[in-house]
């Protein structure tokens, strides 16, 4: 049987669908690379026998970021090139390559260079050739060229991918990881300012290099490049710039959903979601009266037990649980309502 046909069969196999379930599980059924609604797996790199996949060499994906991800397209050749050596802050050695006042280097000389974990060295060499495709149009040029039949990617690929992995472990923290993982991945997040910081110096260095006509570098530098260099240099200032701006906006919205009366007490909503904007512990046992119940809990048997109004059921996912379930709705203010009285007869020190 060709490798293609077998392919096609596993694809339907009860083999591939478990792995499928535990690569979308450990990104909770979002696509890695651009955080979309995840409906595919892809393979980053084929297996001698399918099923025989290591778990991180599936990545679950979007449509579109899996057709990127196998994408084919011709690379421009690097010209003009400089090799250079430079040591990071947490004691790697880059081999880079420098060519119109820009950095270049190969996925996994930057991935030894910054050592990515084990468990993220394929999504990062993977996420740089995406990155590179997604990115070149906002970059003001290409991200990715050929050097001596081998892809080199600029530092600009690698900082948007820092920041991808910065964003994830902000919004995760990784938990699905094993330990160990959690604890390699966290002494790479302490790193990660350095790294980033290291980065854009580098790129400045060569910029520099390139107005400076005694520096080591004699490749020609043309005006368009040497442009679109110095934006680089300065983009980490201006993102500062726009990170605060954020904030601002970010202050905005919590001060509005902190205040009760701006929400619309008509509205449909889920238990827990009332339970968050109380500031109430959803996991706490009350004791209304005596009752073993949490708060979630007793709080629903109330609202059923006065036939209050329901809305439209929603699926969500309940803390711990790894499973998403039907959740009941209520109108907000029935939900305050029963929260407020057993917050006012709740009995402290009975639980035996």
């Amino acid at each position: 049987m060709k490798r293609r046909e077998e392919y096609k069969q596993y694809l339907q196999s009860v083999d591939w669908t478990k792995q499928r379930n535990i690569a979308l599980e450990r990104t909770t059924g979002f696509c890695q690379f651009c955080g979309d609604v995840a409906s595919q797996v892809h393979h980053v790199k084929y297996p001698k026998r399918f099923g025989e996949e290591h778990p991180h060499s599936l990545i679950p994906v979007c449509e579109r970021c899996h057709n990127i991800s196998h994408g084919v397209q011709k690379l421009k050749m690097l010209t003009d090139v400089v090799q250079m050596t430079e040591l990071t802050p947490n004691g790697g050695r880059l081999k880079y390559l420098l060519s119109g006042a820009r950095v270049y280097a190969s996925a996994p000389s930057w991935n030894r260079a910054l050592q990515v974990p084990e468990c993220r060295k394929v999504w990062f060499e993977s996420g740089l050739a995406r990155t590179a495709l997604l990115k070149k149009d906002l970059a003001g040029g290409e991200l990715e060229m050929s050097y001596l039949n081998t892809a080199v990617y600029r530092w600009h690929a690698v900082a948007e991918l820092l920041r991808a992995f910065d964003r994830e472990w902000n919004n995760t923290n990784y938990k699905s990881k094993s330990k160990q993982e959690q604890k390699e991945l966290e002494q790479f997040y302490n790193n990660y300012e350095r790294l980033v910081s290291w980065g854009y110096d580098l790129q400045e260095r060569a910029l520099s290099s390139a107005l400076n006509p005694t520096a080591v570098s004699t490749s020609s530098v043309t005006q368009e490049s040497l442009i679109e260099a110095m934006k680089e240099a300065v983009a980490p200032r201006l993102r500062g710039h726009d990170d605060k701006l954020h904030e601002h906006d970010v202050v905005i919205a919590e001060i509005v959903d902190a205040v009760p009366t701006l929400r619309d007490q008509d509205e449909f909503i889920t238990i827990k979601q009332a339970v968050s904007e109380k500031g109430f512990d959803s996991t706490m046992m009350p004791l209304y009266p005596q009752s073993r119940e949490n708060l979630s809990g007793l709080t629903g048997r109330m609202l059923k037990d006065s036939n209050a109004e329901q809305g439209a059921s929603v699926i969500a996912r309940v803390d711990g649980q790894s499973i998403p379930i039907e959740m009941n709705t209520y109108r907000r203010r029935n939900i305050y309502a029963a929260l407020d009285e057993i917050n006012s007869k709740k009995q402290y020190g009975l639980l035996i």
